[in-house]
Formats: structure tokens, C-alpha cells, sequence
């Protein structure tokens, strides 16, 4: 992508997201997430960083109130993180995201970047 043209897909995203929750390039996570959850947002976000795109983690959307584990800035792709949850209700969720979504297995070992893909 142009950086004129990635720029602008950071901002188009920055301004779906609550204000007050932006927080770019910041690992965040939840005290209730397992440790193979919190692991595998930061296997994501590490290899976000390696490709030099910015992201943001549990960042809420306006005005649903959703909230998404990993979202890649540059290309407005949401990576949720799912351990137990069927795929009837993953399928669910996604379509009330305003972005694109991809769900990315908390047991599935060894993370590789084809997982992003």
C-alpha cells in the first residue's frame, strides 16, 4: 500500500473507535483472558509490528460498544481471539464489527503468520 493510502486507512479506523480508547502500538489486555488468550494477541501484534503496522488491542468501537482483541490499523482487519466459542456465535459477532474480521485460535500451537493471512 501507498503510505498516503495507509495513513488514510489508519485514520478511517482511528475514527470508528472510542476516543477515549485509543491507544495505539499498546498491548491491553483483560484480567479475566486466559494466558493462551493474552499470548496469542501478543503473537499477533508482535507480527503486526514486524511488518510496520500499527494496531490497536482492545479498543471499542463507537457507537456498538464492541470491543475487538487486535485491530490492524493499516489494513482495518479485526483479529478476535477465540478459545471455546463455537463458530455459530464467532460467525455472529463478526457481522456486527464494522471491519472486516478474522478469528484467530488461542490453542492452535505454534502461532505462524499465516494465521493473519
Amino acid at each position: 500500500m501507498v503510505a498516503s493510502n495507509v495513513q488514510k486507512k489508519r485514520n478511517e479506523v482511528s475514527r470508528l473507535l472510542r476516543m477515549s480508547n485509543r491507544h495505539r502500538n499498546v498491548m491491553r489486555w483483560s484480567p479475566n483472558e486466559t494466558i493462551e488468550h493474552v499470548s496469542r494477541k501478543f503473537e499477533i501484534c508482535f507480527q503486526l509490528k514486524k511488518w510496520g503496522h500499527e494496531f490497536y488491542t482492545e479498543a471499542i468501537f463507537e457507537p456498538s460498544g464492541l470491543r475487538a482483541d487486535v485491530i490492524d490499523a493499516d489494513t482495518g482487519v479485526v483479529y478476535e481471539v477465540y478459545q471455546t466459542e463455537g463458530m455459530e456465535s464467532l460467525k455472529r459477532k463478526a457481522l456486527q464489527y464494522p471491519l472486516e474480521v478474522r478469528f484467530v485460535s488461542a490453542n492452535e500451537a505454534p502461532f505462524t503468520e499465516k494465521m493473519l493471512l
